[in-house]
């Protein structure tokens, strides 16, 4: 009796500290990745003069909320913010109603050629975007759509649309095809079937791919700083380089406009993170 005793403590002590090393290494790499957010939540409230104080302050001393209000003020932060939600919105839907389409054919409908097809489409996505600046920048250029809302929203679209089919068809395929043949029964086309049967049940899909297309488009820079040159069309992250001055860099302002830039995509993330988990597995349970 005290051996298996024994032997049954030796085991729960074992499963505990494997459940504590686990959840331990998460919490630290948590606790990492979280790191920067936590340092410029705090740099955006110390005084200018605490800023670059040494020995550091972990805790700022006379906080204040003085950086949010120059960074909303001194700047048209709000239009950047507007600018950033209608690129990146646009970039969003263009892409899941296209990876949709695109992905529904190369799952379910039989063709020539539809593993060239693929492999193309994947293809294009490794190709270096900064070699496609020059390209896309005259044609914008020539068809007036600099400083023009969708002399973004059609770039950003081409460079993850690749990500967005290869998410939708990776999903589709693991719908069981009773559902089409229900709805191919009751007389609605392919693409009655996909719209009123096949995505009302992919939810985990387009929130994925809604998701990622959109942190892209919010965070991208090149392209944005390119193409809008007008301080109007500008969008968040090309605004809050200018927050900079000539002869200094007011680090209190630019954290505190960061850190209301990234707000609302970390609880975004936080309420869809469940629907993105199982979007990007999608696939993973057949050969």
């Amino acid at each position: 009796m005290s051996t298996r005793s024994a032997g049954f403590d030796l085991d729960s002590l074992q499963e505990v500290g494997e459940k504590l090393g686990f959840y331990g290494s998460l919490l630290a790499i948590a606790a990492v990745s979280m790191f920067p957010v936590f340092w410029m939540f705090v740099t955006s409230i110390k005084q200018p003069s605490n800023v670059v104080q040494f020995p550091v302050h972990y805790v700022p001393q006379n906080p204040t909320l003085e950086n949010y209000r120059t960074a909303l003020e001194g700047a048209p932060f709000m239009r950047y913010l507007i600018n950033s939600t209608i690129v990146a919105g646009g970039t969003a839907l263009v892409d899941v109603v296209l990876g949709a389409l695109a992905g529904y054919a190369l799952s379910r409908l039989r063709f020539r050629f539809k593993l060239p097809v693929l492999l193309l489409i994947l293809g294009t996505a490794m190709l270096p975007f900064i070699s496609r600046l020059i390209p896309l920048f005259s044609l914008a250029r020539s068809w007036g759509l600099l400083n023009d809302y969708l002399g973004l929203i059609i770039p950003y679209s081409a460079f993850q649309l690749p990500f967005a089919v290869w998410i939708f068809q990776a999903y589709f395929k693991e719908l069981p095809d009773s559902l089409e043949e229900a709805g191919l029964m009751d007389g609605l086309s392919r693409i009655g079937v996909l719209f009123r049967i096949i995505l009302p049940v992919s939810a985990p899909a387009m929130a994925t791919t809604a998701i990622i297309v959109f942190i892209y488009a919010w965070n991208e820079f090149l392209f944005a700083l390119t193409f809008m040159t007008q301080d109007s069309m500008r969008t968040i992250t090309v605004g809050i380089a200018t927050y900079q001055g000539e002869f200094q860099y007011p680090w209190g302002t630019i954290s505190a406009a960061v850190f209301m830039s990234i707000v609302p995509l970390l609880l975004f993330m936080l309420f869809f993170q469940r629907k993105v988990v199982e979007g990007l597995t999608a696939g993973t349970g057949k050969a």
